[in-house]
């Protein structure tokens, strides 16, 4: 009986020696856990070259070249919260110090001034909106005319694609926001006072501009998925500034994608929107106003295809994973004629692109361009370059230089930050309006939304035809009815 009892006890210890084992293994995950939820990170890099030169004489590409206005030395970071006691701190990691604290609550501001060439990190206890803009002072606030970033916004839980945005609005007093409903949505916006500004309702596959006053805070909520753009490529006798369009399948790699375009283009000058993928895809373009296939092509395996379109806004559909973005290749001289001489050919980019664990992400570096692309991680992660392998430590971006097409992947969440400006000439600097700034612990976070087929609608010119067509015949038989009745009844 008591080695009975020894026995039991024994068996007891281990089972007690077990259990607190599973505790301390769920206590541990549990902190992981609350480690990543309670940490939101927002990397990114000042462009250092903030200036541009432009031609003496838009219209003589042998007049010279001059500063087209004083070289800025400062950027404007602004952040918005998303909830109550949000805790945000930006840090200069050139330096290595904080420079800006503050506690908001939701949907309150916060800019800070940076100066160009900062490396910094934005950190925060809860997911916030930051943007980076060509600004160089704190706003007033009665402001009207600010740069439009070109780029999307993430909802609030990270995704491209969702059903609440709240958003700080850098504009003019211009409809330049653009809401695509990916399902039939009724969509509310609220400004930072809790007044509705705007209601609509919108059905798949279908897009609406709206206007939002400048450096206010905005609530977007919806019944059905939706993305929300600033900003678009420009039509012609405009800057054409490069920007990266997510999908719908969440981050930059995708099948499905929706972005603002232009009505009127330049056929010559270098830029378009671009297509490149890991695998051989098959594509089309539809104009979202005509349900038409505007454009389709194939683009080869590690290879890129530029297309230009006219349309207000247009879908791109694949046949495999590709990555999308507009891009301005940089070559400055050349143009068509008015209004795209000279100094409308200039293009730049400050672009942000978030790459999944073991994702393998195409991008596209402009060939006629300065390139300097930085890869931010959260810690110590493998990071693969076209098959090189390189460590990304915390706080330390890898930098890459080389224009072209590259193939990235990493064993977790990174942060590409893409910045370019023409080649020639040589001191040429960059101008661009500004952008969102992704969280790098959100990076992964997708949706699965279920779309409806984007079918051609019958075209207008058909739609005229043959109403011309219908017109016409029932011309043609009240006339025989009339003749007819006249020769039955002469004399009425």
């Amino acid at each position: 009986m008591a080695n009975l009892g020894k026995k039991t006890l024994s068996v007891l210890s281990i089972a007690i020696l077990f259990l607190n084992f599973i505790f301390a293994i769920g206590l541990m995950a549990m902190s992981l856990e609350a480690g990543f939820s309670d940490k939101f990170t927002y990397y990114g890099v000042v462009p250092s070259r903030l200036w541009r030169y432009e031609l003496i004489d838009q219209f003589d590409i042998n007049s010279g070249l001059e500063l087209a206005y004083e070289p800025n030395t400062l950027w404007l970071l602004a952040i918005a919260s998303w909830n109550d006691h949000t805790d945000v701190r930006v840090y200069d990691l050139t330096a290595g110090e904080i420079i800006s604290h503050a506690i908001l609550n939701i949907m309150e501001r916060h800019y800070v001034l940076l100066r160009n060439g900062t490396i910094f990190k934005v950190e925060s206890n809860n997911p916030i909106h930051v943007l980076l803009l060509n600004y160089q002072s704190i706003p007033l606030g009665n402001e009207t005319s600010v740069p439009t970033p070109n780029t999307f916004y993430p909802a609030t839980d990270g995704s491209y694609v969702g059903k609440e945005f709240v958003l700080l609005s850098s504009s003019d007093l211009q409809r330049r926001f653009v809401i695509f409903a990916l399902e039939r949505s009724d969509v509310k916006i609220t400004d930072e006072t809790g007044a509705i500004i705007k209601s609509l309702t919108l059905e798949p596959n279908s897009f609406e501009r709206v206007l939002l006053h400048p450096w206010h805070v905005y609530k977007i909520e919806s019944t059905g998925h939706i993305m929300v753009q600033s900003g678009d490529p420009g039509g012609r006798g405009s800057y054409h500034y490069s920007f990266a369009i997510p999908s719908v399948q969440g981050g930059f790699v995708g099948t499905d994608f929706y972005t603002a375009a232009a009505t009127t283009i330049n056929e010559v000058e270098d830029y378009g929107f671009r297509v490149s993928t890991v695998k051989t895809a098959d594509f089309k373009v539809y104009d979202l106003t005509t349900r038409q296939i505007i454009f389709e092509a194939k683009v080869e395996a590690e290879d890129s295809v530029r297309f230009k379109v006219k349309a207000d806004a247009i879908k791109v559909e694949s046949s495999a994973p590709i990555s999308l973005s507009f891009i301005h290749d940089g070559y400055f001289f050349r143009s068509s004629q008015w209004p795209d001489f000279g100094n409308w050919g200039y293009g730049a980019g400050v672009i942000f692109i978030g790459v999944k664990p073991n994702e393998h992400m195409p991008i596209y570096l402009p060939i006629n361009s300065t390139c300097e692309a930085y890869i931010f991680a959260g810690g110590t992660t493998r990071v693969e370059v076209d098959g090189t392998v390189m460590i990304s430590d915390v706080d330390r971006p890898i930098l890459i230089t080389q224009p072209g097409m590259h193939i990235i992947k990493s064993d977790s969440n990174i942060i590409i930050q893409a910045v370019h400006w023409p080649k020639i000439p040589e001191n040429q600097g960059l101008e661009h309006p500004g952008t969102v700034v992704p969280c790098i612990e959100t990076v992964h976070v997708t949706r699965q939304v279920s779309l409806t087929p984007l079918t051609e609608a019958f075209p207008i010119t058909n739609i005229i035809v043959a109403g011309a067509v219908v017109a016409i015949s029932a011309i043609a038989a009240w006339m025989a009815y009339v003749r007819k009745r006249k020769r039955i009844y002469p004399y009425e």
